[in-house]
């Protein structure tokens, strides 16, 4: 098999790959080879060589490959016209999808701009190795972003496009890539963290009495979040016609999303398995009948009668409600979307079949709702105690009596040591 090795002038300044291999694959062939300019060039000479049982491939094969300049007497390779660069490569990429929404192209563009393109935009996209992506995702890390976050730009924005690169183009040119750097590169570690939730009845009726204390408009929108598990662009954006009473359900119909620093309201959900129809409890039917019938243009208004935008609630209401149940004995650090987690853990403890449990999340597979929503609580900790006890009561009280046995024994050696000790006198004393 050939080999490709990176090689430098003796000033250090210019690296070539040469590309080097036995005659026929044998130990004793004799060696052979080429030197490039370009690495990516270098890989797919040597394919070409692989493909050919490690021998010099033909005239014709090097003029069908691009190798045409390698095959004496052809005419001066033209020059080779400047590298593609990431962001070059990237912007081109975006133009040419057509299955994502507008919205979604543009979210992809403003994660490059922010995320990427400061590290990446500049270098020649077929320069870039495993060990330049590998320190960029411990650079977002170190800056504060989330495994998560990472893994959502690096899966949705970045690793598309390194894929693409190492396609041939849609006129079939050369592909720019011989392997993308990001395939088998693991995430970062960091912190795991893992959100707290409502675990009990306790806890639940500790938060909603603070945030009806704090704002009863506020505490219909927490208590909405809770009852049906929503996100926050979800149950924020309920419009009045929303509520459906013969049903029993509240349905999701337009969701609140952030476009340049300003939420919006998008008339349908992003994925088909975002519109949905959740079923409320009869209590929580009342209550948004009743904000229906106020006529306002969504269920949950701000004091100037829009939809609330994320920030203002959480400055102005989120944080006091939180403080208040944390100073009456609420554990954790909750946060708004832990009382969806709180839900959808609540409803798989309970049984719920993982079909329903998808429907109310609104994800497309039913492991993202059980990997990432679900959390292991406290609730088993009672039947864990009563089985045990039934299996290990005989040998529990079994215990116990040779323990009262034991102790009445020793109890009856101390009392006739006692006694014998009384008996005995002292001996005379000699004059």
């Amino acid at each position: 098999m050939a080999q490709v090795e990176k090689r430098q002038t003796k000033d250090g300044k210019t690296t070539r790959w040469r590309v080097k291999w036995r005659d026929g694959g044998r130990r004793d062939g004799d060696w052979d080879g080429e030197t490039f300019d370009y690495q990516a060039d270098a890989k797919r000479f040597k394919a070409l060589v692989d493909a050919c049982g490690n021998r010099r491939p033909s005239p014709e094969q090097l003029v069908d490959h691009g190798f045409g300049f390698l095959v004496a007497g052809s005419a001066p390779v033209p020059e080779r016209p400047a590298k593609k660069t990431f962001r070059e490569y990237a912007l081109a990429w975006l133009e040419t999808l057509t299955k994502p929404s507008v919205e979604t192209k543009r979210k992809y563009l403003e994660r490059l701009e922010k995320h990427v393109f400061p590290t990446l935009g500049d270098l020649p996209i077929d320069e870039i190795t495993r060990r330049v992506m590998r320190e960029w995702q411990t650079a977002l890390l170190a800056s504060g972003l989330s495994r998560k976050t990472i893994a959502n730009i690096r899966g949705e924005s970045v690793f598309p496009i390194f894929r693409a690169s190492c396609r041939p183009g849609e006129d079939e040119e050369s592909p720019l890539r011989a392997y993308n750097p990001l395939d088998g590169l693991a995430l970062p570690e960091g912190e795991k963290y893992v959100p707290d939730i409502l675990e009990t009845p306790e806890d639940a009726s500790i938060l909603l009495t603070a945030a009806y204390e704090v704002d009863p408009e506020a505490a219909d929108l927490l208590l909405t979040k809770l009852a049906t598990g929503l996100r926050w662009g979800e149950v924020a954006a309920l419009p009045p016609r929303a509520v459906r009473a013969h049903l029993g359900t509240v349905e999701v119909r337009q969701v609140l999303r952030k476009v340049n620093r300003r939420w919006v309201v998008e008339p349908k959900p992003k994925t088909k398995q975002g519109y949905r129809q959740v079923p409320l409890h009869p209590l929580v039917m009342e209550i948004v009948m009743r904000r229906a019938a106020a006529g306002n243009e969504f269920l949950f208004v701000a004091p100037r009668g829009n939809h609330w935008r994320y920030e203002d609630f959480y400055d102005w209401r989120w944080v006091k409600i939180r403080k208040l149940a944390e100073s009456r004995g609420l554990a954790g650090h909750m946060t708004m979307h832990g009382l969806r987690h709180s839900l959808l853990t609540l409803l798989a403890n309970e049984g719920l079949e993982l079909a329903a449990l998808k429907g109310v999340a609104g994800h497309a597979q039913v492991s993202t709702t059980m990997d990432v929503y679900v959390h292991g609580t406290r609730t088993h900790h009672e039947p864990v105690r009563r089985i045990v006890g039934g299996f290990l009561e005989a040998g529990i009280r079994a215990g116990e009596e040779q323990r009262a046995a034991g102790a009445g024994r020793a109890a009856d050696l101390r009392g006739r040591i006692h006694r014998g000790a009384r008996q005995v006198r002292p001996a005379a004393s000699r004059p």
